[in-house]
């Protein structure tokens, strides 16, 4: 998908983009995992300028919370909508957050996730992320980043 823009979250934006992330996590529990609430305190996140969405003619395709306190980052949730999946806006909001951390002089994005979504480990894995911490519950993840301090 070409033509979508990636700028910060308002407020306004709030409720819809709650929908979006717990709809983007609905396949997982539907799977039986069990997903914490993903979207408590997304409003503070957002009115503290944490929250990017990716958008196409006023349609929300993704978003993306994101905490850079030098010299590190946390990569706190990245969801796309599902008619947006497969589009390239998930890779654009990573990317985005790399740049971002980068930018800010951090020398590492970390992540977590969830033990059982193994295709996201695989995906974070493949894009450069290490295993730093890892339980029956969660993964932590880490990325050295080029740019940073």
């Amino acid at each position: 998908m070409t033509g979508f823009e990636t700028r910060r979250a308002v407020p306004a934006e709030g409720a819809a983009l709650c929908a979006l992330l717990d709809a983007s996590y609905e396949p997982y529990r539907d799977r039986g995992i069990a997903i914490p609430d993903v979207t408590e305190g997304l409003d503070a996140e957002i009115a503290v300028g944490r929250v990017w969405v990716a958008t196409q003619n006023r349609d929300i395709l993704g978003l993306l919370n994101l905490s850079v306190t030098p010299p590190n980052a946390h990569l706190i949730n990245v969801a796309v909508s599902a008619n947006a999946k497969g589009q390239g806006v998930g890779g654009a909001l990573i990317r985005h957050a790399i740049a971002q951390a980068e930018r800010a002089g951090c020398t590492t994005l970390d992540l977590g996730t969830h033990a059982d979504l193994s295709e996201n480990i695989s995906l974070y894995q493949h894009l450069g992320w290490g295993i730093i911490k890892q339980d029956a519950q969660r993964v932590r993840m880490r990325l050295a980043l080029n740019r940073g301090g």
